[in-house]
């Protein structure tokens, strides 16, 4: 990834960032007036930072009849945490309004490893406008923009999607019980309706409703092409009963208002369905290394009553032309357990060989967790020998912030301070 240069300040994700010279407050950036991510901002005690080489002023050519000058003495170089102030100064230098919300969403920026600079603060405002601001729509916008993705109706659908968390197992059931109450609708609002209609509607509905109940049963590893084509069909039927409502007469009678009811009531929760699909077609669209995967989230049918099962596969490398390479790839899987909670089961491929970490919300459940995969381990051995894979280890962690699937969809630098410093030269 190339360097990044801008005016006031260059900022590059992983390497530390070289700020104007100058004295500033020495308040850091704290947790709440960042944006919120797990691990926090942590302060670290102040240090002096190694001397470069190049930096040292050469000695002198000197006549044989004089004394060599003594080398000049480099100035120590200090480096302490990145303030507010540094960031607003920032934004000041490239002609941001340094107020509260663009300097929260700068440092969303900078705990992304998103360069800070005009063009980009300019798409984000861009994507934003007409949103809410909220955080989770702040998250969207950077995340799309990592991706390449310059599209404000892509942030509401992608905002709501992390705001809300739906889980697509409580929205298939939902759908496929409105679609029996549509179908029962249907059949008391014969008399509204032309009989062959409503006979081609309703074998319509089912085997949609086939559809639906196949969901559980896919791997994460369909194809693109067919979740657009789901995503395709959704639209359609959505739109079909869009036209069948407004041609439904309207009337005072029961049936009447029951089928419209039903109709609105069923359009509601396909939306509901459609809006989870596209933000997963949108989450696995391709853009930087560190966001490019695809996402499924899969209904769960080995828990009653079906919970959602989130995976996440890495492509390698970056851009349209990455591929994910089953022999070089991180699978991070999410899943709610009955006695366990929810985990994660974090699986690194190289070559053949695969490292697991299992992550758990509780201390209790990560006990329990070691307990069974130790119990478990050689079955599980050899089911992925039978794979031509080899185990070469695995952890058990308990970690409340990274037990959760939306750290690995937005992944964000741990520890900033850690990362950026800001350099004072002293005279």
């Amino acid at each position: 990834m190339a360097e990044f240069t801008t005016e006031g300040g260059g900022v590059h994700p992983g390497k530390p960032i070289i700020w104007p010279t100058g004295k500033s407050s020495s308040t850091p950036v704290s947790s709440a007036q960042d944006a919120q991510t797990a691990g926090g901002v942590r302060g670290v005690p102040t240090r002096t930072a190694p001397t470069k080489p190049e930096e040292a002023a050469p000695a002198q050519p000197t006549q044989p009849s004089t004394p060599a000058a003594a080398p000049a003495k480099a100035a120590p170089s200090v480096a302490r945490p990145l303030t507010v102030e540094d960031i607003r100064t920032h934004l000041l230098n490239n002609q941001i309004n340094p107020t509260d919300f663009n300097t929260k969403l700068a440092s969303l920026m900078l705990r992304s490893g998103v360069e800070i600079s005009r063009a980009n603060f300019v798409k984000l405002l861009n994507m934003l406008q007409g949103t809410n601001m909220s955080q989770a729509t702040q998250e969207a916008a950077v995340l799309l923009l990592m991706k390449g993705i310059d599209s404000p109706q892509a942030v509401k659908v992608l905002g709501q999607y992390f705001a809300e968390n739906p889980g697509l197992a409580s929205q298939l059931l939902g759908l496929q019980e409105s679609i029996g109450n549509l179908t029962s609708a249907l059949g008391m609002g014969k008399a509204l309706l032309d009989a062959n209609l409503v006979a081609q509607i309703s074998s319509l509905l089912a085997q949609f409703d086939q559809n639906f109940r196949n969901i559980t049963e896919k791997s994460a590893g369909e194809k693109v092409t067919a979740r657009q084509n789901r995503i395709n069909d959704v639209r359609a039927l959505k739109s079909l009963l869009q036209g069948l409502q407004e041609k439904a007469p309207a009337g005072n009678s029961a049936e009447a208002q029951v089928l419209s009811s039903t109709l609105s009531s069923f359009q509601g929760k396909l939306d509901g369905v459609l809006q989870n699909l596209l933000s997963q077609a949108i989450l696995s669209q391709q853009g930087r290394q560190e966001i490019n995967y695809i996402y499924h989230q899969i209904p769960n049918a080995m828990t009653s009553p079906p919970k959602d099962f989130e995976i996440v596969i890495k492509r390698d490398g970056e851009g349209k032309e990455s591929q994910v390479d089953p022999h070089n790839t991180q699978v991070v899987m999410s899943m709610e357990t009955t006695n366990m909670g929810k985990m994660i089961v974090s699986m690194y491929i190289k070559d053949n060989k695969i490292y697991i970490v299992f992550v758990f919300s509780e201390k209790d459940y990560g006990e329990q967790g070691r307990s069974l995969i130790a119990k478990e381990y050689g079955d599980f051995q050899q089911k992925l020998a039978n794979q031509n894979y080899m185990i070469t280890g695995y952890q058990v962690k308990v970690d409340p912030a990274m037990c959760n699937i939306k750290p690995y969809l937005i992944p964000m630098i741990p520890r900033l301070d850690d990362l950026l410093k800001r350099i004072d030269i002293e005279a």
